[in-house]
């Protein structure tokens, strides 16, 4: 983990860690294991702030900057990192993705996508077939829903499974 970054909503930053107590570590890990073993993430743990960051593509200078010339970054508490660092480290073999996925991947994005669909339409189209497509821009979906909603659906679909 990067020093000089923001504390998380607990004020504790990378270096707080890397200048604490001995014992510190021996801590964690027994916060880890427990939250492993119960399956429970302590509230604080997941809580975070987002700040909104204005894209790399943007000249403030030359119009008016609207909500869609930002983009938001949540800062997770220091302790979550590490947790994350450490689950990734010990299990990132079993974190397997497929590889229709797209999105949240490193070196992988809407190029690729775009490449794999004219690939399918071409291999279709050659032996005559008549290819339909049918896309729809899901851009901004998540950012006008109603989120207090979708959670509570998420809530009683678990309940239901």
């Amino acid at each position: 983990m990067k020093c000089g970054k923001a504390a998380g909503i607990d004020g504790i930053t990378c270096e707080h860690l890397l200048f604490s107590h001995p014992l510190l570590p021996g801590i964690l890990a027994k916060l880890f294991n427990f939250v492993i073993r119960t399956g429970y993430v302590p509230i604080r743990l997941g809580q975070s702030y987002t700040v909104p960051i204005l894209k790399s593509s943007c000249n403030v200078y030359g119009k008016v900057v609207t909500v869609d010339d930002f983009r938001g970054v949540s800062i997770s508490p220091v302790i979550c990192k590490v947790f994350e660092h450490c689950m990734v480290n010990h299990y990132g073999a079993f974190f397997e993705t497929s590889d229709n996925q797209f999105g949240f991947k490193k070196h992988i994005g809407c190029a690729n996508a775009v490449y794999v669909l004219r690939s399918v339409v071409d291999y279709y189209a050659s032996f005559g077939i008549t290819v339909n497509i049918c896309a729809q821009n899901l851009s901004k979906a998540f950012d006008k829903i109603n989120h207090d909603g979708l959670f509570i659906k998420l809530i009683y679909r678990k309940k239901s499974l």
